[in-house]
């Protein structure tokens, strides 16, 4: 344990979990808020590498300023001025919400909200992530007459097929009209109670097509309409008053109130062909393993602190996981145009 090198021998695999001795990481270089747990392999040695002797050279980082350095991409905001708040949310967002200039824009925004109740109507666009910085979901609450939403980028031809990249999580939202969140794919919702209904497409659109998506951790206390949406996965979610619609291959893992399993008999077009049953909606009772992704949360006297929720096995439902706190003081905030692949790769 006093040597700073390791020896590998033929055929060993050595997996290194580094917590207390590395930093954790909080990247912001693009367009989410994420934590990584450093986790070293060294592959079987061939009978040449046998021989060599590795050696891993342990680096302590300095103390990192807390509260951090977000970078110019990151907006905190407080209860207070809510108009502000929204015309300010609109200004930085306006590219992204725009699906000619946001589609492939190289722009990134998040958008933190410390705990307090607000009355904010904004939109997510793409390359956007919307987060509560309370230690629950209900710390932040967010309403308005839509509160944070997502309609179709392309309600006249592709509906929500193209509404991709963007997230929201760790709040209850308590909108008015309920929550819509028209996405397809990429576009994750985690750790939400959600007051009143959910929607996952986009009924106003001309065209309302929608096509993949996340939800996780979750409390919908009206009803789920997944509309027009296929292919979307639903894990350890509470579902207050059931779900509706849907098309094609929508599962619920380890949620409470889910639809009943069903396939329906889909028709060959060559009668040659066997008719083939598929799935429209597949549940698990049980989620094997839940490992739930990090968050940031503030304290009251405005330092930080990432919070990792233990590993779960076999959990119906949502709730609060026990969870590890680690100060920002020991997190690294990588920001785009400062900190290089280098700077990253010596902080990992």
């Amino acid at each position: 344990k006093n040597k700073s090198e390791f020896l590998l021998s033929a055929n060993s695999t050595l997996w290194c979990i580094f917590r207390s001795m590395l930093r954790s990481i909080v990247s912001l270089n693009l367009w989410s808020i994420a934590s990584a747990i450093v986790v070293a392999q060294q592959e079987p040695c061939t009978t040449e590498c046998a021989a060599k002797k590795m050696v891993f050279e342990p680096v302590q980082l300095p103390a990192q300023p807390n509260p951090p350095n977000w970078g110019a991409s990151v907006s905190v905001f407080r209860p207070g001025d809510d108009a502000a708040i929204q015309e300010e949310i609109a200004r930085l967002s306006a590219g992204l919400t725009d699906r000619e200039k946001g589609h492939f824009s190289a722009e990134r925004r998040a958008f933190l909200f410390a705990p307090g109740t607000y009355a904010v109507d904004a939109e997510v666009g793409y390359y956007v992530q919307v987060a509560g910085l309370g230690r629950r979901p209900e710390d932040v609450i967010i309403g308005g007459e839509r509160g944070i939403y997502v309609d179709a980028m392309d309600p006249g031809q592709a509906g929500s097929l193209d509404t991709f990249w963007r997230s929201a999580e760790n709040f209850r939202h308590v909108g008015q009209q309920g929550f819509r969140w028209a996405v397809s794919q990429a576009a994750p919702l985690r750790r939400v109670i959600v007051d009143g209904d959910l929607e996952l497409f986009d009924p106003t659109a001309r065209v309302n097509y929608a096509s993949g998506g996340f939800l996780a951790d979750a409390v919908v206390k009206g009803t789920l309409v997944l509309g027009s949406q296929q292919q979307w996965l639903a894990r350890n979610v509470e579902l207050w008053n059931g779900a509706t619609g849907g098309a094609w291959s929508n599962v619920f893992v380890g949620c409470d109130g889910a639809p009943s399993e069903h396939v329906v008999a889909n028709d060959a077009e060559d009668e040659d062909e066997p008719v083939v049953d598929e799935p429209r909606v597949s549940v698990v009772g049980a989620t094997p393993v839940v490992a739930e992704k990090p968050f940031v949360a503030v304290n009251d006297d405005g330092t930080y602190v990432l919070v990792v929720p233990e590993i779960l096995r076999d959990v119906a439902g949502a709730g609060d996981a026990p969870a590890a706190e680690v100060s920002f003081e020991d997190v690294f905030v990588a920001r785009a145009g400062e900190h290089d692949t280098d700077d990253i790769q010596t902080a990992l």
